[in-house]
C-alpha cells in the first residue's frame, strides 16, 4: 500500500457529503487517512470560474483522487478545471475521476448518426483533461461505457450496488412468505442484467417484458426473440421468463438504474397490477428526480403505485432542488451506495503499490 502522502484529494461542490462516506469507508480498509483538500471558491463578476485549489504544489507527483458530480454543465466545467490543473499544469502523477453517476447516460450510441453521441465525447474530453483511471457506479449502458473507455484508453472500474440491494430487500421479501411468491421485474431488455443480478443473489427468477429501444423508441419484440437476445448476452442459465400476462399472487421487484420523471415507472406498475400482481416495489440506483417526479411517484388521493421505493444516493435528487425539497418525508428509503465506491476505490489504490 502507498504511502498517505503519495495522495491529494479534491472534491467537487455537488455530492460532497457522499464524498466524504467514500474516503471515510475506504480510510477503515486501508489506514489511509485521506482528507479533501480545500477549494476556494470565486467567481469573477461577468461569471468567470476564478476558484483554484489550496495547496497545488503538493500535487506534483501525487496520485490526485477527484470526486464529482457533474450534473449541469457549471458541474461539469469545475470537473474539467480540476483535473486539467492537477495534471496539465501541477503534474500529478496520475488522476483517478470518481463518477458514482455518470452522465450523458441517454446520448451512448456511436451508430445513430441524428444524435451527437455525448457519452464518448465526455469520456474522450476525461482523457484528454488528464484522467488515467474512472471509477463509476452501474452506467446506464455499461457495454457502451467500456466501449468508450477501451477507446480512449481510460482504465475503467465499475461498482456495482447489487449486494447492497440485496440485503435492504432480503427482510422485506422474507415478510412476503419468502421467494416462492416473489419475482424480480425488468421492463426493458435494457434492464435485464441488473434484474438478473439481484435474481441470482436472492434465489429467484426474472419476469421480463419484451421490449428494447429502438432510435430511442420502445418497441415490442417476440418472447423468443428476446430470450434469444438474453441468452447470448447473459448466458443459457440466464433465468428469465417473458410470462408477465398472468401475475396473480406475485409480488414483483422493478429494478431500474435510475428514476427520471418517473412517469414510465408508475404506468408500468399500474399495468402489472391490471395483470394480477399482488404488490410491486421499485429498485433504483440514481435518483435523477426530473421536475414532477414526486408527484408521479406519490399522487394525492390515488392509489400508490408502489409498495416500497428505494434509492440510492449517487447523486443529489434533481438539478435545483435543495436536499429537504428533493426529501419525501420518509416515503423513500435511501439506500447508501457508499460502500461500493470505496470498496472499488481500494481496489484502485491496492493496484496502485
Amino acid at each position: 500500500m502507498l504511502a498517505q502522502e503519495s495522495f491529494a484529494v479534491y472534491g467537487g461542490t455537488s455530492n460532497h457529503g457522499f464524498d466524504a462516506r467514500v474516503l471515510n469507508l475506504a480510510k477503515a480498509v486501508t489506514g489511509l487517512d485521506l482528507q479533501f483538500s480545500h477549494l476556494w471558491y470565486h467567481t469573477w463578476a461577468d461569471g468567470e470560474p476564478g476558484f483554484r485549489l489550496d495547496n497545488p504544489e503538493l500535487i506534483k507527483d501525487r496520485n490526485v483522487i477527484i470526486f464529482a458530480c457533474p450534473i449541469t454543465y457549471k458541474l461539469e466545467g469545475e470537473l474539467r478545471d480540476l483535473v486539467t490543473a492537477a495534471k496539465q499544469q501541477y503534474h500529478a502523477r496520475l488522476v483517478i475521476v470518481i463518477l458514482p453517476f455518470l452522465r450523458f447516460r441517454r446520448q451512448d450510441h456511436g451508430d445513430l448518426n441524428h444524435e451527437i453521441t455525448r457519452l464518448r465525447w465526455f469520456i474522450r474530453n476525461l482523457k484528454h483533461w488528464g484522467a488515467d483511471k474512472l471509477i463509476v457506479c452501474e452506467p446506464h449502458s455499461l457495454e457502451h461505457t467500456k466501449k468508450y473507455c477501451e477507446e480512449f484508453e481510460l482504465e475503467l472500474f465499475v461498482s456495482d450496488p447489487t449486494q447492497l440491494f440485496l440485503d435492504t430487500v432480503r427482510p422485506v421479501v422474507q415478510t412476503l412468505g419468502g421467494v416462492g411468491k416473489v419475482r424480480i421485474y425488468s421492463p426493458d431488455f435494457g434492464s435485464v442484467g441488473r434484474a438478473i443480478a439481484l435474481a441470482k443473489l436472492l434465489g429467484v427468477s426474472v419476469l421480463a417484458t419484451p421490449k428494447q429501444r429502438l432510435n430511442g423508441r420502445i418497441a415490442l419484440v417476440s418472447d423468443q426473440d428476446f430470450l434469444t437476445r438474453v441468452k447470448d448476452k447473459y448466458g443459457p442459465d440466464a433465468p428469465v421468463s417473458c410470462a408477465v400476462d398472468d401475475l396473480r399472487g406475485l409480488h414483483l421487484f422493478m429494478r431500474e438504474d435510475e428514476i427520471d420523471t418517473a412517469g414510465t415507472a408508475v404506468q408500468t406498475a399500474g399495468a402489472l397490477r391490471q395483470k394480477g400482481a399482488a404488490s410491486v416495489r421499485l429498485i433504483a440506483t440514481h435518483p435523477v428526480c426530473s421536475r414532477g417526479w414526486k408527484m408521479r411517484l406519490f399522487p394525492f388521493g390515488e392509489h400508490q403505485p408502489f409498495e416500497a421505493i428505494w434509492l440510492g444516493n449517487t447523486r443529489p435528487r434533481g438539478n435545483d432542488e435543495t436536499a429537504y425539497e428533493g426529501s419525501t418525508g420518509g416515503r423513500i428509503e435511501e439506500v447508501d451506495i457508499a460502500p461500493v465506491i470505496a470498496k472499488t476505490l481500494v481496489e484502485v489504490i491496492s493496484g496502485l503499490a
